[in-house]
């Protein structure tokens, strides 16, 4: 196993876990204001100091590795579901930025809209996530 691989791997795990967590804690909350903003805020801080650094560490070490495997339909296919959870990662980024303005600014409508689209998107980010994990794994048991 190399370096890169075993990086990657930590940045994997790093992220589903921020992933898993943000999950519990958003789902956790109930409706008033202050548990709003305060969620709201614990989310921005989680996804600026662990999830934005794990997801782009995956990116940077996956495309470390491109030149170490052959280049199959499997791998492709684990290329781009690791691309759509990033894609859909970095748009949930900004939704929690933007929600967390509107909840400063006490706009808790508005609020709302972004939180439903934040966890739709969210879901498609956990999902690609772990379909690229197993198709990691079935290339990794392959070689």
């Amino acid at each position: 196993m190399t370096f890169a691989l075993f990086l990657h791997l930590l940045c994997v795990a790093t992220w589903l876990g921020c992933i898993l967590v943000e999950a519990l804690y958003e789902h956790s909350i109930d409706d008033s204001p202050a548990m709003r903003r305060f969620i709201s805020a614990l989310h921005w801080k989680t996804d600026k100091f662990i999830e934005i650094p794990a997801f782009l560490g995956v990116l940077l070490t996956g495309g470390a590795m491109l030149h170490q495997a052959p280049y199959t339909p499997l791998l492709w296919t684990k290329i781009g579901l690791g691309l759509t959870a990033i894609t859909f990662n970095a748009v949930c980024v900004w939704l929690v930025v933007k929600r967390l303005a509107l909840a400063d600014k006490g706009d808790f409508a508005g609020w709302e809209k972004l939180d439903h689209w934040q966890h739709k998107l969210g879901a498609v980010v956990l999902l690609a996530l772990l379909a690229a994990l197993v198709a990691g794994g079935a290339l990794f048991v392959a070689r």
